[in-house]
């Protein structure tokens, strides 16, 4: 969050544009991630603005009809396009928001009816440019992943090392994991049809040891920074290769 000072600085740069907090947040994003091959503006902050993207609720419940305002997302998109054109964007999986029914009266229609939400509001951003998104997720939902899950949508395990890994590899063909964790690599990309294995903080010792057993071009140094980012992604980038 900014102070007044650095929020009445980045506002000067911005005269004549619409812009708000959450605007100013997916910029700083953009900022920290400067170098990475292919960043994700957001975050789980990003959430509120797509809670407001559902019509029908009230303080979070559906009370009504549920509806999507995709206008905010639309001048989001422009925004960020602007800086990076192949920017993905980052928010919290739809369990997350917590949403709460008092209109529909099944819990799994109603999370059925928030996902499929989720699809139209992304795929209204896709259409205007936007790659994919990342939903970062502290649980594995079979709703949300049958309906979510794809090339296009990736499901981020907030916490690796109690998500069901092996639920969301059902769905995904993108395993996300800790390099500490590289050790659970081998038995899950055998068992499940992994496209792409995403290693999170992962050191040049680590990639090298992951391409002793897979498929170089199926690796990716990922990851993901809360505070102090401007430095842990250049640490990042600097260590994402492989030695020959």
């Amino acid at each position: 969050m900014p102070t007044v000072a650095e929020l009445a600085e980045w506002l000067k740069e911005k005269r004549g544009k619409e812009v708000d907090l959450t605007t100013y947040r997916l910029d700083r994003s953009l900022d920290a991630q400067k170098g990475v091959g292919l960043p994700a503006a957001g975050g789980v902050f990003y959430g509120e603005r797509w809670r407001e993207a559902f019509s029908g609720m009230t303080d979070g419940v559906l009370v009504d009809e549920p509806g999507i305002e995709p206008a905010a997302l639309a001048a989001d998109v422009q925004f960020v396009r602007a800086r990076r054109k192949d920017a993905w964007f980052s928010l919290p999986a739809p369990h997350m928001l917590g949403f709460r029914d008092a209109y529909i009266g099944d819990e799994e229609e109603f999370s059925e009816t928030i996902a499929n939400g989720y699809a139209r509001l992304a795929r209204e951003m896709r259409d205007i440019g936007v790659p994919g998104h990342i939903l970062v997720a502290d649980r594995a939902d079979a709703i949300e992943l049958e309906v979510l899950a794809g090339k296009k949508i990736l499901f981020f395990p907030a916490n690796p090392g109690t998500f069901d890994l092996e639920l969301l590899l059902e769905y995904q063909g993108d395993l996300v994991l800790p390099a500490k964790d590289l050790g659970r690599a081998a038995d899950l990309m055998e068992r499940f049809r992994v496209r792409k294995l995403i290693l999170l903080d992962a050191e040049v010792k680590d990639l090298a040891a992951a391409a002793a057993f897979t498929d170089p071009d199926m690796l990716v140094a990922g990851g993901y920074c809360e505070d102090g980012c401007p430095d842990y992604w250049k640490h990042l980038v600097d260590q994402a290769f492989i030695p020959r």
